[in-house]
């Protein structure tokens, strides 16, 4: 049983496609291993070394990865040509070395983007063991093989993609706002304790979604900048920041319908047109329908701020707020460029 548990998972990425990640890893150390060498560069396992840093399964979180890393290594070999400079003036090795590496440890922490300087001057600071090659030839040649791995790293990141960010936070959004409007029909469609504990358990779910969401639109608009040069339909964080927006009004909207001392014909009304309304949008933003028409969550907010009585009143801020943040979903997917 053990030995069959075993062989299971060794061939779960296989029937599951995770081996794409892996031949894609292995390719990009073969090409950089094989173009430093070509070039006749000291050490070449360095450019190595940075494909293994920087790799990612898609284009644009390894460009994210591979930019911190060249800009780290970029400031790290100058404190560390500043730190050469001062040993040759007479300074305290050992004290001038962990002194600099220290100090650019504590920056690291502070900005993300440096986690890579404090090895890069530790490299430069201790170069020694290159014969014939002085520090600044040592903090070029560094430099030098970094770029390469991280350009291997980015093309073929790009052309053996896993998948394309952009595509697959659009296939998530949705996915979060199809829930959204699924527990929005249902919450209204039951009174038992343990499936409306369920469903808001499912909500609490999602907040863990817009964190992920929020990462991975970074990488998008970064695949959009590298190969669209931009384009008219807004950046995937402000898609991010809609569909935030969008959970938080519905529920609160949720939790205002359950607690409006209205008419229940109204209430369960309103409740069908915002989940109907959501679920929609979410097909439109996965390209499975055109944007959703708001047309019934636009009358039941009008319905809702025309009347006076205390229960409209309650529904109205929320129907409103929801529906804006609606349009503004739908105007943002109007305006994306063809895929």
């Amino acid at each position: 049983m053990m030995g069959t548990s075993a062989l299971q998972r060794l061939a779960a990425p296989w029937r599951h496609g995770r081996w794409r990640s892996g031949a894609q890893l292995v390719a990009a150390v073969a090409i950089a291993w094989g173009v430093a060498t070509a070039l006749h560069l000291p050490e070449s396992f360095w450019a190595v070394m940075s494909v293994l840093i920087v790799m990612r399964p898609s284009a644009g979180s390894t460009l994210d990865a591979g930019w911190d890393r060249v800009r780290g290594t970029a400031a790290g070999a100058l404190v560390g040509l500043a730190g050469v400079y001062l040993h040759h003036h007479g300074a305290p090795v050992l004290a001038t070395t962990l002194g600099l590496v220290m100090l650019l440890s504590f920056a690291s922490v502070s900005v993300p983007g440096m986690r890579s300087a404090p090895v890069a001057a530790l490299i430069i600071l201790s170069a020694g063991g290159i014969p014939g090659h002085s520090a600044l030839q040592v903090a070029l040649l560094r430099l030098a093989q970094i770029g390469i791995g991280v350009g291997v790293a980015l093309v073929v990141s790009t052309v053996m993609s896993e998948y394309h960010a952009g595509m697959r936070f659009d296939e998530g959004c949705a996915a979060l706002l199809r829930g959204i409007g699924r527990r929005m029909s249902a919450s209204r469609r039951t009174s038992d304790a343990a499936e409306i504990e369920r469903i808001q358990a499912g909500t609490r779910a999602s907040l863990g979604r817009l964190a992920a969401l929020a990462a991975l639109a970074g990488s998008a608009d970064l695949e959009a900048r590298w190969w669209r040069r931009g384009g008219t339909g807004g950046s995937y964080r402000d898609k991010a920041r809609l569909a935030a927006r969008i959970f938080q009004d519905a529920t609160v909207l949720d939790r205002v319908l359950r607690l409006a001392p209205g008419a229940q014909a109204e209430v369960s009304q309103a409740a069908g047109a915002a989940g109907a309304a959501i679920a929609g949008m979410a097909d439109a933003l996965a390209g499975q329908s055109a944007p959703h028409d708001l047309g019934e969550l636009a009358r039941c907010a009008a319905q809702a701020s025309s009347r006076h009585e205390a229960s409209n009143a309650l529904l109205a801020a929320p129907l409103n707020l929801l529906l804006d943040d609606l349009r503004r979903l739908q105007a943002v997917i109007a305006a994306r460029p063809p895929a």
